[in-house]
């Protein structure tokens, strides 16, 4: 009996219920096989979601509710990606800043008053690397819904860019654990890609309080190391002092174990560069790839500090609004932030 008249036999056999069943599923795994095809395309990419009703909150669950979260692999996405490696000069890891290689507003489909439309406001994305779906974030606009701890593009934070940079920011304190945007996939695809730069690292090395009053002050050492292959021109405190740096760092932040909210040097009054919008760059220090320098710098503002343990971290940031035309120089290039030191904690 040859092939084609036993497959006949067995079909047959085979009640058409089934048959009609088998085929079902054979097209619907090729329709997955397909859509993964699709997103493997790209080392690189965000897609929105094909569901424009499905919420951050149909993904994630409070952590105090009972019920199932979403995973990320029932998300449907839609079938191209928003934005993918092709539209990326570089990706700077140390800042989750994407340097497009056109204007940000080229790939939105509408004309914005800000960074994207609006009715992109609260609702999700996902990035994915390698063909995996790595995480979810959220576009905000003035306002949110709810606060989630994801990674976050902020549609009104965007602004302050210039308009080929687009930042994926982490708006929470202690990023160390939770911070998905440091995804180890992530990374390794945007090296593959070849557009990954590596930035600066920001480490935070001793808080002391010389004053501890009404209005305290905290005195702070950091070091900056350079890992990209770029030299880099950082904002120096030394240069510029400290009040002028502190318009644009906020300084350490910190957390009581027992207490709640971010306690910042709300009573600090910052220098603020005459003409203002200015910057000047005798501000800047060069920073060559592979070097580190450590400053400490004290700011004063901060409310009374009572006794007891705290968590701490810092942000350091450069200027943003440095245009294209003028980043680049002919020995490295303006380095545009912001990253996040360690958490440390201190008792006293």
């Amino acid at each position: 009996m040859n092939n084609c008249n036993f497959i006949k036999i067995v079909l047959r056999k085979i009640p058409f219920k089934v048959i009609l069943f088998l085929i079902f599923i054979i097209l619907l795994g090729c329709s997955k096989i397909d859509n993964n095809l699709e997103i493997s395309n790209h080392d690189f990419a965000i897609y929105l979601l094909k569901d424009p009703n499905l919420k951050i909150s149909d993904i994630l669950t409070f952590e105090l509710v009972n019920q199932d979260s979403l995973s990320l692999a029932e998300i449907e996405l839609q079938q191209y990606p928003w934005l993918t490696e092709n539209d990326i000069q570089m990706y700077d890891f140390s800042s989750h800043l994407l340097y497009l290689k056109h204007s940000k507003y080229d790939y939105l489909p509408e004309p914005v008053q800000l960074d994207v439309p609006s009715s992109w406001y609260n609702k999700p994305f996902m990035v994915v690397a390698g063909g995996l779906r790595r995480y979810v974030g959220i576009f905000r606009g003035f306002y949110a819904e709810d606060a989630w701890s994801v990674p976050v593009i902020d549609c009104s934070y965007n602004f302050l860019y210039p308009e080929d940079l687009l930042v994926i920011s982490w708006q929470w304190f202690n990023h160390d654990d939770t911070d998905n945007r440091n995804d180890s996939v992530v990374m390794e695809a945007l090296n593959k890609a070849s557009i990954l730069h590596s930035g600066l690292n920001l480490k935070l090395k001793n808080i002391g309080f010389p004053e501890n009053s009404d209005t305290a002050t905290v005195e702070y050492t950091f070091t900056l190391i350079n890992y990209d292959v770029d030299d880099l021109y950082i904002l120096d405190p030394e240069k510029m002092g400290s009040g002028l740096f502190h318009y644009y760092n906020i300084g350490p932040q910190f957390v009581k174990s027992d207490g709640l909210g971010v306690r910042t040097a709300s009573f600090h009054k910052p220098v603020i560069p005459q003409p203002s919008g200015t910057w000047n760059p005798d501000w800047f220090i060069k920073l060559n790839s592979g070097d580190s320098i450590t400053r400490t710098v004290s700011l004063r503002g901060y409310p009374f500090f009572p006794s007891g343990i705290y968590y701490c971290e810092t942000t350091y940031q450069c200027i943003k609004k440095i245009p294209k035309t003028q980043r680049t120089l002919s020995d490295g290039r303006y380095w545009i932030g912001p990253t996040k030191s360690n958490l440390i904690t201190i008792q006293f």
